[in-house]
């Protein structure tokens, strides 16, 4: 019974070291990815001033640093690094059939509901069935790769905050409907980009892997 007990632990010593090999690998061979596009530095300038005006507490509200503000297209999740080139070059394809798209940044609201806020939002206006279609277009080339579309529809914003708590519910709402329409400038863009997510010790870490030029050729970083 000893050396049975003594084998079975052996045992599961030998998987979980097994098991910890698997995660190490897995975190070396994959990237966390997502296609977004960047705001113009003025907007961005005018959406930090705005954000600074605000008296909410980070304690209720994790502000996302201006400098990492931009509009998902698509999050992809955990990528394989041998399955990246073959997800640029479908991107590629893709940006060549469209022109430069011209939005702009308007409004605030929240994510799901203003009962019970999770997300704070800037909105995103202008061409935006080109935005969409682009969107759609690039989900298409992806599925085939194993990405598929996701179930909810498309909807442009800017994620500006996670609310942590709800007891600042009513001061997200006030400013919410304060700012409802304010014009923050453009968000014109030409190309959209490929970017790596990686986990820092006070936030996300964005590092740029590749550019793709609407209209025009892939510019490789």
């Amino acid at each position: 019974m000893i050396i049975t007990i003594k084998l079975h632990l052996s045992i599961c010593a030998g998987e979980n070291k097994l098991s910890n090999v698997r995660k190490l690998g897995q975190s070396k061979f994959f990237k966390r990815l997502f296609f977004g596009i960047d705001i113009p530095d003025q907007t961005l300038s005018n959406t930090e001033k705005l954000l600074n005006s605000f008296s909410i507490s980070s304690s209720h509200v994790k502000w996302v640093r201006t400098a990492h503000l931009h509009i998902t297209l698509k999050f992809l999740g955990d990528v394989e690094e041998k399955n990246i080139s073959a997800i640029c070059s479908a991107a590629n394809n893709i940006a060549k059939n469209f022109e430069p798209i011209n939005l702009s940044v308007v409004g605030m609201g929240v994510f799901p509901n203003r009962y019970r806020p999770k997300v704070i939002w800037l909105g995103v206006n202008g061409d935006i069935e080109d935005l969409a279609c682009l969107e759609a277009k690039l989900m298409q080339s992806l599925t085939p790769l194993g990405y598929p579309p996701d179930e909810r529809l498309f909807t442009a914003h800017i994620s500006i905050g996670r609310i942590k708590d709800n007891s600042a519910r009513g001061e997200i709402i006030r400013l919410v409907h304060k700012y409802s329409k304010e014009e923050l400038g453009d968000a014109s863009f030409s190309d959209f980009h490929l970017y790596e997510s990686r986990l820092g010790p006070r936030e996300s870490i964005y590092t740029k892997i590749n550019s793709f030029k609407l209209g025009g050729n892939q510019s490789t970083l």
